[in-house]
């Protein structure tokens, strides 16, 4: 016959059982017996930077501010490749998608990239890209876009940006000398360009479109260096502007070059205005600068990421969503200037006023 253990001596046991069980069942359960599921670790996050690089005072520099800014809320290793060179476009995307791996994200930042991340995207599938200021080209040619599930494209509408800081410079030109008394006095204004390409392009036209609006006699100068890095090609640029027409004004619109453009206007004793940033440290004379914020559109697209929700399909970062801007004005700006722009806002916010995206 079998023997029994004593129940007396069974009752501590499972006394400690039973509240284990009561504590396993609190506060963390799930429902349906489960239990409180540990947290996804964070997916991985790349950077891969333009020629211009970090210290770039522009996109750069913001994209890797946006970046860090979701690098410390979700916590994922710092992954960031600085491009020296355009002939290491295809090496750096493949070396940050390798290290992401499957499933994490590589955010490519510059326009030039475009045709290196459609070959690199199409040989990792598994890994989600996003590319600032463009989309994924197959043929750099045609520069048309084709859509692909795993590129995201980040883009803007420079133009609204260009257009608010254009309405200053077309406003401090019917002003005159009496009250902005370093105008040279050819009613001229200048823009310098990296290179042709879309975002820069959007950016001047908005910045003629506008100027003219406000004063259709004014003379707008564009001319390119044809580089995003070498300061003295801008430099040289502006002082032609200035010295052989005369310019008043020079909206840099060339990344790390132009701040050689910004250099010129303040050695010339004109005014400059900035790009992408707040530049309005690095002189004086630079009244105010087109903002676009290249920080909140990779913050963005990599909080989308870590959250799962990643999508290809994000709108363009606008004025109403504060994608773009422009940066406080110095003391060098008339009022009725700072008033233009803000009413030139309002209209493109209400509709009414819509900036050009080629040049007029």
């Amino acid at each position: 016959m079998r023997r029994f253990a004593n129940p007396i001596r069974l009752a501590p046991v499972l006394v400690i059982f039973l509240l284990l069980a009561a504590c396993g069942s609190s506060g963390g359960n799930t429902g349906s017996g489960g239990s409180t599921p540990t947290p996804k670790p964070a997916i991985k996050v790349a950077l891969v930077t333009d020629i211009g690089g970090l210290n770039d005072n522009g996109f750069n520099h913001l994209a890797y501010t946006g970046y860090t800014k979701a690098q410390k809320q979700y916590g994922f290793k710092t992954a960031i490749i600085q491009t020296t060179s355009q002939n290491d476009y295809v090496k750096n995307l493949t070396t940050a998608a390798e290290e992401v791996g499957s499933g994490g994200l590589v955010v490519a930042v510059g326009f030039l990239m475009q045709t290196p991340l459609d070959q690199v995207a199409k040989q990792f599938t598994s890994t989600n890209f996003a590319i600032v200021d463009g989309c994924a080209v197959p043929n750099a040619t045609t520069g048309a876009c084709e859509t692909l599930p795993n590129v995201s494209p980040l883009f803007f509408k420079e133009q609204e940006a260009g257009c608010l800081v254009g309405a200053i410079a077309g406003q401090m030109e019917v002003d005159g000398k009496s009250k902005v008394p370093n105008l040279l006095g050819a009613n001229t204004i200048g823009a310098v360009g990296g290179q042709a390409i879309p975002p820069v392009t959007r950016y001047i036209a908005g910045y003629k479109y506008c100027a003219q609006k406000v004063d259709p006699t004014i003379t707008v100068l564009v001319n390119y260096s044809n580089d995003f890095a070498n300061t003295a090609l801008c430099k040289s640029v502006a002082q032609s502007q200035i010295s052989q027409h005369h310019a008043d004004i020079i909206f840099q619109v060339a990344g790390g070059c132009g701040i050689g453009a910004l250099d010129a206007a303040y050695q010339n004793h004109v005014y400059g205005i900035g790009v992408d940033a707040n530049q309005g440290y690095i002189h004086p004379d630079v009244i105010t600068s087109a903002l676009k914020r290249v920080d909140v559109a990779v913050y963005d697209i990599a909080s989308l990421a870590e959250q799962g929700k990643y999508t290809n399909n994000l709108p363009r970062f606008d004025l109403a969503h504060n994608g773009v801007g422009y940066a406080p004005v110095n003391s060098e700006v008339p009022q009725d200037a700072v008033a233009k722009a803000q009413a030139f806002k309002q209209e493109i916010l209400a509709g009414t006023l819509v900036p050009p995206e080629n040049i007029p």
